[in-house]
């Protein structure tokens, strides 16, 4: 085989969408869920108290690609919430991302993935759609895609009736209903396209195979555990219930997660036919967790406890760092691309990371890095929250903290829960320990007006670079213009 060029590790980042950690064997959840990933862990590093920074896709993946809280990025909307103002300020700080930065340091840099837009800075090749005969086309679009919207649309109407259920009926509800499940239609159209695990690894096959010989980047955007869950029939399992939508939902996302790491299975094969398992960091995560049916929200992402935003991180590479070594410290996902320059030796002062490095807790120098995981949400309610070992404190700051898919508050205003004595947050404990709630508190709106003071500084710095450029762009101009009077006898 051929030598590849480069000393580093090739780096292959799997994210995959609305995994739960405690649905995996490796976080003590169904030992046969998981096997695939379960063996990664065994012979790797696992983060057992690994937090998102927010509960939807484009704020957390943002973060995970920047090493930078929302606040400081600028993307704090997600989807179609997404202003012209967010896109203003995310641009005008010149954020780097992961892509970018490997790209720099001699990197292939590859993705599979859909979701574009700032996601594809940095990147190589980013795209989810292979080369396709002209008669393999006609049977995709008159057969495939007809058959997996046909199961979504049967999907999201069981969620539709879980809903209905739950809310209080009027024309104003009733009509928000009815724009949420044509909005979610429209976006699962568009997942249907490249929802499927097994064609994202297949994808991921011959991308490796063409790249193998260079240093490459390969990050991998999985979403069959996202609703309405790609869950294929020999996966599905009805142990769990009867055909009540609730227990038909559940079965089928134990059984994408199931599938998903089926096809891990087969990537780590690939990478073992290619000779490039031994030089590869592996690192697994999801950009978020899901509710399902706790605290009263029915598969999906809002709400910040712990079933949404306890995310799994395992990195495996046995060249470098130990086998089967469980950390138990609090960390975010902002704490992954710090980790990946200080691991490269590149130099990380310019990109102002909000995040820090995880090497000393990987080598055993420091038991802990943070004391504190901080998350915000704004799509299906506005809520902000922080969470210690033993604590964890959620406020609404428009002091109502309305669910709009719900239509009802999800547990008050303010909420407070003694994480030791209720891991599972059942119990709002905010009007019994005022005082630690205020604590916590505290702690948060000190953190919220840090980040929001670094985001302030660091637009106003580049408005002054913007204007210091312009200024001397002007001034070149303008003595070119004297030089060439001059040269006409216009002026001395």
């Amino acid at each position: 085989m051929e030598k590849k060029t480069g000393s580093n590790p090739n780096i292959i980042l799997i994210v995959i969408d609305a995994l739960r950690a405690r649905n995996l064997g490796c976080y003590r959840g169904d030992a046969e869920s998981s096997p695939n990933i379960d063996n990664i862990a065994e012979n790797g590093i696992l983060f057992e108290k690994c937090y998102s920074c927010w509960n939807t896709t484009d704020q957390s993946l943002t973060s995970i690609f920047s090493g930078k809280y929302p606040r400081t990025h600028g993307i704090v909307h997600h989807g179609d919430k997404i202003t012209p103002e967010d896109l203003k300020i995310f641009n005008s700080l010149n954020v780097k991302l992961l892509a970018e930065i490997l790209q720099n340091s001699g990197y292939k840099t590859l993705a599979v993935d859909w979701m574009g837009r700032w996601f594809k800075s940095g990147f190589d090749y980013y795209g989810y759609k292979p080369e396709r005969t002209f008669f393999s086309k006609l049977f995709y679009c008159i057969f495939t895609l007809p058959y997996v919207h046909l199961r979504y649309i049967i999907a999201n109407i069981g969620v539709l009736k879980i809903y209905s259920k739950k809310r209080k009926t009027s024309i104003r509800s009733t009509w928000k209903g009815i724009r949420d499940v044509c909005s979610t239609f429209r976006f699962t159209f568009e997942l249907a396209r490249i929802q499927d695990a097994n064609y994202v690894t297949s994808l991921v096959d011959g991308l490796i195979k063409k790249e193998k010989n260079k240093n490459f980047f390969l990050f991998l955007h999985y979403w069959d555990t996202h609703s309405p869950y790609n869950c294929p029939k020999r996966f599905f399992s009805k142990a769990r219930g009867s055909r009540k939508p609730e227990n038909v939902l559940l079965s089928k996302y134990y059984g994408a997660v199931r599938y998903v790491d089926d096809s891990l299975g087969k990537l780590i094969t690939v990478l073992e036919n290619e000779e490039l398992l031994d030089n590869t960091l592996i690192i697994i995560t999801s950009d978020h967790g899901e509710s399902l049916t706790e605290h009263g929200i029915f598969f999906d992402h809002h709400g910040l406890y712990d079933v949404t935003t306890h995310v799994p991180l395992i990195f495996y590479y046995p060249d470098i760092f130990p086998k089967s070594k469980k950390i138990k410290g609090l960390i975010q996902h902002i704490d992954l691309v710090p980790t990946l320059c200080d691991l490269l030796n590149i130099e990380s002062r310019d990109f102002a990371f909000d995040g820090t490095s995880l090497l000393p807790l990987i080598r055993g120098e420091k038991e802990e890095i943070r004391s504190f995981a901080l998350f915000e949400e704004s799509y299906v309610q506005r809520k902000v929250g922080i969470r210690t070992n033993k604590f964890k404190y959620i406020f609404a700051p428009d002091g109502v903290g309305m669910c709009n898919y719900c239509q009802k508050v999800h547990k008050g205003v303010e909420e407070f829960y003694n994480l030791e004595d209720d891991p599972h947050e059942a119990v709002n404990r905010f009007h019994d320990d005022k005082i630690e709630a205020g604590k916590l508190r505290k702690k948060l709106n000190d953190l919220l007006e840090g980040l929001d003071t670094t985001r302030r500084k660091q637009i106003n710095k580049g408005k002054k670079k913007e204007m210091s450029t312009k200024y001397g762009q002007n001034l070149k101009e303008e003595k070119k213009i004297k030089k060439k009077l001059q040269s006409l006898g216009y002026m001395d």
